[in-house]
């Protein structure tokens, strides 16, 4: 049996932010990842013989206070500041985001007459919302029925209707001419997320760049956008993002965290007085009186915890909650880079291939690649993420080779017809591959080997429920006080000295790292004064 102040439970990277913001407080504390390397998606793999990366490829929504505050810098990270920050590809043309408007802006026009203003326009108004709305990313979110009542101007309140109950779809087709713009936003609002954007709520992906810039709104001055954590704005890791867990690593152990590989947890601990920390699968106790889990809420609900623990009900309501998982992977090693086809003309080829890239042809694209996942098919045209980098982060490979990180969507985790056998993933990684040469004329003949892994082998490889990657769907119904469920939702649980972190928690998945900062802000908040984490008696108590 081992004493601490604190367990951590799983080691990506909310989990090691978490364990980070711990440790420098001065509690004993340990992070108990059951995969023999830390940081999850975002940790090295190594996909061919001595290539190693991560699955995951940009850090754009990185929340620069954890930068900042865990003084990563100190542990050698540095970030590559691309421009322009993305080439998406349609399907007659590539558009380049320059982070200088009027690129961007000739680009929109070109795509629709007027389109510039019209999508300006748009952001604006979601911006307004935003501060109207007042939501914070650094603390728990109120419910909805509050969030309405804070409007009062009504063009505020047709805006939130349009985003909060209406569809992204009917919200682009209402203010924008192209699809294809649509299809710009329809990436950004719905990544990696199995919901088809004429589904209501699925425009509140566009908020997320409102409430960053809202929560940090008191902390900007001139030439300090930098502090906002919005896509793009962070830059790319120089080590891949592998190097962002190599960091976080690094401080934990400065700061005394231990750090437990290969040791799955089997059953959490806790009496009448609250936690008391983790059986290991060996059967180990690891002791404490605070447990911070940052793993997928069905699984820790379904496999680590009991009825006892938070109730038969809430439990059952999380581990029946359907993952809706679609992630597909793709690593090619190419011995030359093509040239990118239809850019426009003033863009310079090596500032192209060195950012991140996109495949999305237009809203209507998305849906029915959604749509045919949705009844176990895989799109023909599969929508993508993708960057080189090798480009950014020199010496991934020997020699003058390169490789190529792909993330694909909508590959269903139980296809209609069979399941991810060698030859079904060999075939959709040749589709996505035939994909990719739209971009890159000529790219099949230059790869000299690769990686493909569908949504099973994720699963079993990271220990991703379903491949999903953000611990379930991102809509306002499941964000906004009741993620992943409104008894456990803000960190806390009523289960004293035991909280939740990580992609299932408020404000979502993506690589922020802000829910293992909030968590371990719950944690000492509890610590100085015990009376703000209540018992289950305190709950119940009438107000």
């Amino acid at each position: 049996m081992r004493r601490f102040d604190a367990v951590v439970v799983g080691g990506g990277h909310n989990g090691l932010v978490a364990a980070a913001y711990l440790g420098r407080a001065g509690l004993r504390v340990v992070v108990v990842e059951a995969r023999d390397r830390l940081g999850g998606p975002c940790g090295p793999y190594e996909f061919l013989p001595g290539r190693t990366l991560s699955f995951t490829n940009s850090p754009g929504s990185l929340n620069p206070a954890v930068v900042r505050e865990l003084r990563l810098a100190d542990h050698g990270l540095r970030f590559v500041r691309a421009d322009p920050t993305v080439v998406h590809r349609f399907a007659d043309r590539s558009f380049v985001g320059w982070r200088d408007q009027a690129r961007v802006d000739r680009q929109l026009d070109a795509l629709a007459a007027g389109e510039s203003a019209r999508y300006r326009e748009l952001i604006a108004g979601l911006d307004r919302l935003g501060a109207a709305l007042g939501v914070s990313l650094d603390e728990p979110p109120p419910e909805l029925d509050e969030l309405r009542g804070r409007l009062t101007d009504p063009d505020d309140l047709k805006l939130f209707t349009a985003v909060f109950d209406g569809s992204l779809r009917g919200l682009l087709a209402e203010r924008l001419h192209s699809e294809q713009v649509g299809g710009l936003l329809g990436m950004l609002a719905l990544n990696a997320q199995l919901v088809p954007p004429s589904a209501p709520g699925t425009a509140i992906g566009l908020m997320m760049r409102p409430f960053a810039r809202a929560s940090a709104a008191g902390l900007r001055g001139p030439g300090d956008a930098e502090r906002v954590a919005l896509r793009g704005s962070t830059g790319l890791p120089v080590g891949s993002m592998s190097a962002i867990v190599a960091a976080l690593e690094a401080d934990g152990r400065a700061h005394g965290v231990e750090f437990r590989t290969g040791t799955p947890v089997s059953r959490i601990l806790y009496d009448e007085q609250g936690a008391r920390g983790v059986v290991t699968a060996a059967g180990e106790e690891l002791t404490a009186d605070r447990v911070v889990a940052a793993v997928n809420p069905v699984h820790l609900f379904r496999d680590l915890l009991d009825d006892g623990a938070l109730g038969a009900d809430v439990r059952a309501d999380v581990t029946g909650q359907r993952m809706r998982g679609s992630a597909f992977k793709l690593v090619l090693e190419v011995d030359s880079l093509p040239a990118y086809a239809g850019l426009p003309g003033d863009t310079d080829p090596d500032s192209a291939r060195a950012c991140q890239f996109r495949f999305g042809d237009s809203l209507g694209h998305i849906e029915e690649s959604v749509t045919a996942a949705l009844a176990g098919r895989t799109s023909q045209r599969p929508l993508m993420w993708g960057l080189i980098p090798t480009l950014t982060s020199p010496g991934l490979t020997p020699g003058d080779t390169h490789l190529i990180s792909v993330n694909a969507w909508h590959a269903p985790y139980a296809p209609e017809e069979g399941g991810w056998d060698g030859a079904r993933t060999e075939a959709f990684g040749r589709r996505c591959v035939a994909v990719l040469e739209e971009l890159m004329p000529g790219l099949a003949d230059r790869i000299t080997d690769h990686r493909f892994m569908g949504p099973v082998e994720i699963e079993r490889e990271l220990g991703l429920v379903e491949s999903n990657i953000t611990h379930g769907d991102m809509l306002p119904a499941g964000l906004f006080g009741a993620r992943p469920h409104p008894a456990v939702a803000g960190y806390r649980t009523p289960l004293r000295g035991f909280y939740l972190s990580g992609a299932g928690v408020w404000p979502g998945g993506y690589v922020t790292g802000t829910p293992g900062r909030n968590a371990a802000r719950a944690v000492l908040s509890d610590l100085r004064d015990p009376a703000l984490h209540p018992t289950d008696d305190d709950r119940r108590r009438p107000a």
